[in-house]
């Protein structure tokens, strides 16, 4: 990991991203976290709110009896103007004495800088997903597309990277490396004739398969930074060669497939084979969250009481809690935060209205 910001690229966080920022304990590490904009005169707002924050930082590490250098590698963010005009929603920046993470958002956050002996990850936890919405990748050989999906229409997603053609992400080899482990053999056994063999590259159809191989893990790390933190559910629609094969190279969970070349669809029969695929009540087996509480909480497995679900989380008894956006900033709720993720549980994030009990937190335990 880098540790000046200047040589580290912004990343969309992935959920993998969360469980180590989880399970980093140092002291002291530093949180910040703020709002951005893509664009408009706000833009630059964000490089004030960044020096304040710092500022903040800066007297609480003064106050706990650290070194305030920690901080050093993103005090020239303030005034370097070429780094906010590429931006999402939000910033989060977490430190430690030798390594720095930072993050784009695709929500904003409030200001917020916390010095202790863990990140503040709870605004950062995945929203709760909501009916009707999902992600369609679209996929071949040739081209890769993400939609955001609301039930009734599709519209694509853009980044830096998508959507992408395959020869944008399969990255060329070296000529100069592949000639310095260049061997020879004989074509059809003929004397005085070969071909150039370089290994490690392959050739031919082992060639092929590499470049597909590195073509879908590149896809997939795409895909999986857009869709992280919406828990919405992904459609995949591919020939069940191209889906096959991408199933097996990716992590994320496919909730629905579409059979078949995307591109023989217009836009509409598109849309309708992605809203058939996600109405399938196999694709929509995720249990409601509230649901799944009531009846934990019939059999004491659950609780939105703070102190009870604190005690739990600490002893690794929570399979999955939702924490409320209001509640987001509490000191207890992040504990809670770390402490799930620490012990491999799941969370979510819920607007108050979604709270079950209408609480800060509800956890369901695994025991």
């Amino acid at each position: 990991m880098s540790t000046t910001t200047q040589e580290t690229t912004l990343r969309t966080l992935k959920a993998s991203d969360l469980k180590e920022l989880a399970n980093v304990c140092a002291d002291p590490c530093v949180s910040i976290l703020l709002p951005t904009h893509r664009t408009g005169r706000e833009v630059q707002q964000a490089a004030i709110r960044l020096k304040n924050l710092l500022a903040q930082a800066s007297d609480q590490l003064k106050s706990a009896g650290h070194d305030c250098s920690i901080l050093d590698p993103v005090v020239s963010l303030s005034t370097t103007t070429d780094f906010w005009q590429h931006q999402a929603d939000g910033l989060a920046i977490y430190l430690t004495a030798d390594q720095l993470w930072a993050f784009q958002l695709p929500h904003s956050v409030k200001e917020r800088s916390y010095v202790g002996d863990s990140f503040f990850l709870s605004p950062l936890a995945p929203q709760h997903s909501r009916d009707g919405h999902c992600f369609a990748l679209t996929l071949t050989w040739d081209e890769a597309k993400l939609y955001r999906c609301d039930g009734e229409s599709m519209e694509l997603v853009e980044t830096d990277l998508l959507p992408a053609k395959f020869h944008d992400l399969v990255l060329p080899r070296d000529p100069e490396e592949n000639l310095q482990n260049t061997s020879h053999r004989s074509v059809a056994d003929t004397p005085g004739t070969s071909t150039a063999m370089f290994h490690g590259h392959g050739e031919g159809e082992d060639k092929i398969q590499a470049d597909r191989q590195q073509y879908l893990t590149r896809v997939d790390d795409l895909v999986s930074s857009a869709v992280y933190n919406s828990n919405l559910p992904l459609v995949v629609v591919a020939t069940k060669e191209v889906g096959g094969h991408f199933a097996a190279t990716t992590d994320l969970t496919i909730d629905a497939k579409v059979d078949g070349s995307p591109a023989r669809w217009s836009d509409d029969k598109l849309n309708e084979q992605v809203r058939q695929a996600i109405s399938d009540p196999s694709a929509q087996e995720q249990a409601n969250f509230a649901e799944r509480f009531g009846t934990a909480a019939a059999q004491s497995l659950a609780s939105s009481d703070i102190s009870e679900v604190v005690f739990a989380a600490k002893h690794g008894r929570i399979e999955s809690v939702m924490v409320s956006e209001s509640e987001a900033v509490d000191d207890l709720v992040n504990l809670v935060v770390i402490q799930t993720l620490r012990h491999g549980g799941s969370v979510l994030r819920g607007c108050h209205d979604s709270m079950p009990d209408g609480g800060a937190v509800a956890a369901i335990y695994r025991f």
